[in-house]
């Protein structure tokens, strides 16, 4: 169910300036949520335990790409390079 909200969630923070608001700062607390959980299940799938602070890290990008303007695939894609880069697994 959560996967599903996702691409919602995204496309709508994607406006969002930062600092906007307290409501654009409750929908990019929703955005690391959603990130967190299928990084988790992700993580599970592949059988790896992650470093400390890799999730955050990761959702922490992939939030703030979004709120540049970054599509949900492109901010996926550039935050996976660097949370790679940084915690190579």
């Amino acid at each position: 169910m959560k996967a599903a909200l996702l691409p919602l969630v995204l496309t709508l923070s994607m406006g969002v300036a930062p600092g906007a608001s307290a409501r654009a700062d409750g929908l990019g607390d929703i955005v690391k949520a959603v990130c967190l959980s299928a990084f988790e299940n992700e993580m599970s799938q592949v059988g790896k335990v992650p470093p400390a602070g890799m999730a955050s890290y990761a959702c922490t990008c992939v939030e703030q790409h979004i709120r540049s303007g970054s599509g949900i695939e492109a901010a996926r894609s550039q935050c996976r390079q660097a949370t790679a880069q940084r915690f190579p697994i």
